[in-house]
């Protein structure tokens, strides 16, 4: 991997397609390096970058609002922690986030179809104000 990782490799190991990697470079969402031969390479970061975008999108962030949180990431990045540091420590709040939400699913097994609605509703739209507030608080 000397200048990075070419487009399938990330897309392999982030298990996304290459057309949704194409999407985030041109949204500006990934960065990429151009070689002498115009390949475009990612750094190892990329990885964490397109996982923490599959997190986000899971809790139905939209890319927009994807995008300024990594852009806000990236101009609070101090000498002590890297861009990938971040990204993986916050994805790891997450995913700590999804296992404790996990537990409260037998709850909602017991509503009906419309209060389940409602609730997911909720949850949705407390999970993207949860997610920037952890990223504030982590910046």
């Amino acid at each position: 991997m000397g200048n990075g990782y070419r487009i399938g490799e990330l897309a392999e190991l982030a298990q996304v397609s290459k057309r949704t990697i194409d999407y985030y470079t041109n949204l500006g969402l990934l960065a990429a390096h151009r070689s002498d031969s115009n390949y475009r390479y990612y750094d190892k970061s990329a990885v964490n970058v397109l996982n923490f975008i599959e997190q986000c999108k899971k809790m139905h962030m939209p890319l927009c609002e994807i995008k300024q949180l990594l852009e806000r990431k990236q101009t609070n990045v101090d000498a002590n922690h890297s861009v990938a540091e971040q990204v993986d420590e916050i994805s790891r709040h997450i995913q700590k986030l999804e296992q404790e939400l996990s537990h409260l699913k037998p709850l909602l097994d017991g509503l009906t179809d419309d209060q389940r609605q409602t609730m997911m509703k909720y949850v949705s739209g407390r999970a993207a104000t949860l997610m920037q507030t952890l990223v504030l608080f982590l910046g």
